[in-house]
């Protein structure tokens, strides 16, 4: 160091680096629960010290929005302490479809798990809930989005000055380069509602793309889950959603699509994040077509998995852990 000063500037950085990395991050949760999304949202349950988790809001996608709002009344009840939630939107931004992935998930979105009426309270609005949350909160807010983006593009149009609150936004959507699993050309969440995701793309928030190959490069075997002990209720849970997902990548395995999202928050060691352009295509030959480009300027990021099997061991270790 060429001064004291600059000694203790230095200091004083890296104090305020370690205060920030212990601090909770408060976050909301959007999801179209789904087999994944349920998955993801159990993992996230074993990550609360990490996080601190304002809303959990549905979207359509996997299954219509009243029966993925049901799935999230029932996580709220029983594996997040009655924690704030919000029904979403029931159709994309612009286009109509009854596009859902029910073959994938079942008509219930958790397979053949059922879970029977819900009486948690979902009488909230999304996107108003979505907008008192970060511009009443100190800290700015992550979001997790692990469906299609028709929530928080509808926030953005609204309430543009939430946008300035907002620090990332992790999101299961697209692909690297322009493949396909619902189509050819476009993976699920991207096609569902392309639109959406071109709106908050160009937002100006920076967003951290958790893409279609990685949850296609990152599976478990649906026999490894099963071998696992069963000693709680959710261990039986756990087990059923595993062994009820129809894969179309490989049906004797469940791929990490969702969880990848989760944990790029809360455990980002396991991934490398590799700076990038987004590209959306939205005209209708080819709608929910992603590029993602790599632009060490840019200010998105996708990730790129470190460690396969010691993200599978932790997996494992953690789902099945209480």
């Amino acid at each position: 160091m060429s001064s004291v000063n600059e000694a203790k500037q230095y200091i004083k950085n890296i104090e305020k680096q370690l205060v920030n990395s212990n601090t909770k991050k408060t976050i909301i949760v959007d999801c179209d629960p789904g087999i994944d999304d349920a998955l993801a949202l159990l993992l996230l349950a074993e990550n609360l010290d990490k996080v601190d988790l304002k809303l959990i809001s549905s979207c359509a996608g996997n299954t219509p929005i009243d029966i993925t709002t049901k799935n999230i009344q029932f996580f709220a009840e029983n594996f997040f302490n009655g924690v704030r939630i919000a029904k979403g939107s029931k159709q994309p931004l612009v286009k109509k479809n009854k596009t859902d992935a029910s073959d994938v998930h079942g008509l219930s979105g958790l397979g053949d798990y059922v879970i029977g009426e819900q009486h948690y309270p979902c009488e909230l609005n999304a996107v108003e809930s979505m907008k008192d949350v970060i511009l009443n909160s100190k800290e700015k807010v992550t979001i997790l989005a692990l469906g299609p983006l028709t929530n928080i593009a509808k926030l953005f149009i609204q309430y543009p000055e939430t946008k300035e609150n907002v620090e990332k936004i992790y999101s299961m959507i697209g692909s690297i380069n322009g493949d396909g699993n619902i189509t050819s050309y476009a993976e699920f969440n991207a096609y569902f509602d392309p639109e959406s995701f071109d709106i908050v793309s160009k937002c100006d928030v920076p967003m951290v793309i958790n893409p279609m190959e990685l949850g296609n490069e990152t599976r478990i075997k649906k026999e490894v889950f099963a071998k696992m002990p069963t000693e709680t209720i959710k261990d039986n849970f756990v087990k059923v959603l595993a062994e009820s997902i129809n894969e179309t990548v490989d049906p004797t395995c469940i791929c990490l699509y969702d969880l990848n999202t989760v944990l790029a928050l809360c455990h980002p060691e396991f991934y490398e994040f590799i700076p990038c352009d987004i590209k959306v295509f939205v005209n209708p030959e080819i709608g929910g077509k992603t590029i993602l480009e790599q632009n060490k300027n840019g200010i998105h990021a996708y990730q790129r998995v470190v460690d396969e099997d010691k993200l599978n061991k932790y997996i494992l270790k953690t789902l099945f852990k209480n």
